[in-house]
């Protein structure tokens, strides 16, 4: 992605303030999410948007989205049941609209480096929604994995954090972490959220 400007469209003054101190990259504020890829090519531009509270610029987003715009998602309710919704419908990252620009800065740098910017309560939410589809018969990836590592991974199937897989394994929380280190690079997975998603799709990806 070869980002040359941050396009903001926010309501909130203070808001406004925080996202503007945000990267080096140049800014400009929209007044309308009516945009042309011609005056806003798609892969050089990343829309840090504001959802309203009522609501009223969801359907100016969904086409933007449909678009392929990468859009970094505000809400000044966040929650993981929205997040998880917005991500399906192709958002790159999900904050609260008052989040410090230290945060914000964060999130711009992990989708501009081609990764998505999660909350950790909506990554558990998405990551238990998918672990309940995933099958007991796909197990096809275990073949790469130490015993140890099969059950780390088991662990993250059931949305247990590293400390709850720690003790459950009678290990310490940094033999876990080394341990979902080893299985993301074994299973080419960008985190954990990924990882669920290649092990839910695992059969028909071997197909």
């Amino acid at each position: 992605m070869t980002i040359k400007q941050l396009q903001l469209y926010v309501q909130d003054p203070q808001a406004l303030k925080n996202w503007s101190n945000v990267t080096s990259y140049p800014k400009k504020i929209l007044y309308s999410l009516q945009l042309s890829a011609n005056d806003y090519p798609i892969n050089e531009n990343l829309l840090l948007i504001q959802r309203l509270p009522d609501g009223s610029n969801q359907l100016e987003i969904e086409n933007l989205l449909q678009q392929h715009y990468s859009i970094l998602l505000f809400s000044n309710v966040p929650s993981a049941q929205e997040g998880m919704q917005w991500f399906q419908k192709g958002i790159k990252g999900y904050l609260n609209t008052f989040a410090h620009p230290d945060r914000i800065e964060q999130a711009v740098h992990t989708i501009l480096s081609g990764n998505i910017w999660l909350g950790q309560s909506v990554m558990q939410s998405m990551i238990d929604a998918i672990s309940e589809q995933v099958s007991s018969n796909n197990d096809g990836w275990k073949t790469a994995l130490t015993e140890r590592e099969i059950e780390t991974v088991q662990g993250i199937l059931a949305g247990k954090s590293n400390l709850e897989i720690a003790n459950q394994m009678d290990i310490s929380e940094r033999t876990v972490k080394a341990h979902v280190h080893n299985i993301l690079e074994k299973l080419n997975a960008k985190d954990r959220l990924n990882l669920v998603i290649k092990i839910q799709n695992w059969s028909r990806e071997e197909d």
